[in-house]
């Protein structure tokens, strides 16, 4: 649609022998994609020092601030890892170019994630910084509704990938309510929708990593199994309390005490059902994806451009397809084309999804390994330091270290 509209306002010049100049734009314009490669590689370098070798909140407090005005302001924020799973996927399947840059700039927080956690939330990723300075006052979201919520995420990213991987843009990037604030262009619209966060970022813990991520989804995934996890304290536990009390994302995990025979016996029988239950949920998952599939497809450039044509309706993209000298009925094959591959690529979504959900949901019935100690889920950690502060064995530690 863009080459379209851009032949429309810039047609080609109508006399004989005339040869487009080369622009050679790559060689002129100053990319920072790399800079931005080393820097994000020095943060995650000193966020993983601080956090597993000096153990300091406040150090990681002050990496976040930093981030914040370095990729935030002083790189503008844009390219940035959270949304570059839409520029991977377009590479992949419409085959778009991409450059070495993007692929780093993607690809190196999932790999220190698979090693060392969720190290790029807590210092490197400006959106995490904003919500992670600007927490007044903790709100503990409860637990049910906490798993309820972190489904979202997952659809979509789901959904955003199956956007892409149709040319219909970068819808994670379009709809970012922090981008706003670094690029300080303000519409009423998006404004709004900025204050809003904002505000429940004062009271709810990250409610933008934690409930629309989309990159989250995968560096949670990485982070599952990532060879160094995260540690309350290097000491014995004495099941104090208040590093769960401390964590406002739901990331720390309590003993696994012995049950009643009766317990266990009902907690079998319920992992049992949902173990059975996930093919019919896998089904079901994958009919409300298809039926969802026309309100996708809907938004889809050559549907609405087809819409247009068929009512009559005069607009720059109408003018510029007419300008084009595309037939008719090769506009209908695209669009035919792009509601089957929608309806696929919507349907496995909503197996995906399902398949998420039940998994979800076996993780919570099942019985962990029995511990005596409070432990931390590396998936859910975001590595701010918060369960430190809260220790008080690491407290009396620091303080004989420091004396």
């Amino acid at each position: 649609m863009d080459q379209l509209f851009a032949q429309a306002r810039f047609p080609a010049p109508e006399f004989e022998n005339y040869t487009l100049p080369e622009m050679n734009l790559e060689t002129t314009i100053s990319d920072l994609t790399y800079l931005r490669v080393a820097v994000l590689v020095i943060f995650l370098l000193i966020s993983g020092v601080g956090f597993y070798r000096l153990r300091s909140r406040k150090l990681m407090l002050a990496l976040a601030a930093t981030g914040l005005v370095v990729f935030g302001y002083g790189l503008t924020a844009c390219p940035c890892p959270v949304g570059m799973f839409q520029n991977i996927t377009e590479s992949a399947l419409l085959g778009k170019p991409i450059t070495l840059g993007i692929l780093l700039l993607f690809a190196i927080p999932l790999a220190t994630a698979l090693f060392f956690g969720r190290l790029f939330c807590a210092c490197a990723c400006p959106l995490g910084a904003v919500q992670e300075l600007l927490q007044w006052k903790t709100l503990q979201v409860p637990r049910p509704l906490d798993r309820v919520l972190r489904m979202l995420p997952v659809l979509l990213f789901l959904l955003f990938t199956v956007m892409a991987a149709n040319g219909m843009g970068m819808m994670a990037c379009y709809y970012d309510p922090y981008l706003p604030l670094f690029l300080l262009n303000f519409t009423l619209p998006f404004a709004l929708l900025t204050f809003a966060f904002l505000l429940l970022g004062l009271i709810v813990s990250r409610p933008f990593c934690r409930y629309v991520c989309p990159y989250g989804v995968l560096l949670r995934f990485f982070a599952m199994f990532a060879a160094k996890q995260p540690q309350i304290t290097v000491n014995h536990c004495v099941n104090c309390k208040l590093c769960e009390q401390g964590c406002p994302n739901g990331a720390i995990i309590p003993p696994e005490t012995m049950l009643p025979p009766d317990v266990q016996k009902h907690g079998a029988r319920r992992l049992s059902t949902l173990v059975a239950l996930t093919p019919l949920a896998l089904l079901l998952g994958g009919i409300l994806g298809y039926v969802a599939a026309p309100v996708v497809s809907a938004h889809h450039p050559d549907v609405q451009l087809l819409r247009m044509l068929y009512a009559g309706v005069q607009t720059l993209e109408v003018e510029a397809f007419e300008s084009s000298g595309t037939s008719l009925a090769t506009l209908e094959n695209r669009v035919v084309h792009a509601q089957n591959n929608i309806l696929l690529g919507m349907s496995v979504c909503g197996v995906l999804l399902a398949g998420c959900v039940m998994a979800e949901l076996i993780a919570e019935s099942r019985r962990r390994k029995e511990e005596e100690k409070y432990s931390i889920d590396g998936a859910l950690c975001f590595c701010c330091g918060r369960c430190y502060q809260s220790c008080p064995l690491e407290k009396r530690d620091f303080r004989r270290e420091k004396g």
